[in-house]
């Protein structure tokens, strides 16, 4: 995508990230400048009790296209990214973690096919790294996905870049793992167009664990299922 006054806006969720919060930070900036004048940064950080509200701020004072914003009680994945959605102030939009799970190979890969489609929907092309747990529980959601949604995507839980516009005519339900799946389902039946792309992510990261099989979260991503089908599928 050639440069122009398109901008991008890059929410950045962070939780007591203060180990790799700089290196993902600083991939953001030095791969989206490639594909966009208009870059914005909105680093969150989400209630951390470490160095990452330090290390934010130290990165606004660098780099005039990094905002901060602190929460003093955790909104969780999903509250930050609306958070941020709320905030964005250019015609497209997507979330990066603070954990440097992206490097930037995968991060140019996703940029470079914004304008192609109204979302670009990256997926994982090394996941055998991933444990064998992980994988089958991962291969099951999507499955059960795109059976009862009638859709037929690889991947549904990456970094997917919206059109501003587009997401904010959205009613987000779910404040679970679940809601990037929500919003990518919701604007497909809609109508939208998409790409995929496959992209390597980063499984090594040192203290990389996630959250996404606690409880809470568990009956969450349930929630969400329920709640999608019934708008979608029976609501309609």
């Amino acid at each position: 995508m050639a440069e122009g006054e398109q901008g991008l806006t890059i929410v950045m969720p962070a939780r007591d990230e203060e180990t790799h919060l700089r290196e993902a930070a600083e991939i953001v900036l030095e791969v989206g400048v490639r594909y966009f004048k208009n870059l914005e940064l909105l680093i969150v950080d989400d209630g951390s009790i470490d160095q990452t509200g330090a290390i934010a701020e130290n990165l606004a004072g660098e780099d005039s296209r990094v905002a901060v914003v602190h929460n003093r009680v955790p909104l969780g994945l999903s509250g930050v990214v609306q958070q941020g959605l709320d905030l964005a102030r250019h015609e497209y939009f997507m979330y990066v973690d603070g954990k440097g799970a992206t490097p930037a190979d995968a991060l140019d890969t996703i940029l470079s096919n914004i304008g192609k489609a109204d979302l670009v929907i990256p997926y994982p092309t090394n996941s055998c790294e991933r444990p064998l747990a992980r994988r089958l529980i991962s291969w099951l959601y999507q499955q059960i996905l795109n059976l009862f949604f009638g859709l037929r995507l690889k991947y549904y839980n990456h970094l997917v870049v919206y059109r501003t516009t587009m997401i904010r005519s959205l009613a987000i339900k779910t404040d679970s793992y679940g809601f990037q799946a929500e919003c990518v389902i919701k604007l497909l039946k809609k109508g939208a167009s998409f790409v995929e792309v496959g992209v390597e992510d980063r499984f090594d990261l040192e203290g990389r664990k996630t959250k996404a099989f606690q409880l809470r979260n568990i009956l969450g991503v349930g929630r969400f299922f329920f709640q999608t089908f019934w708008d979608i599928q029976i609501k309609r």
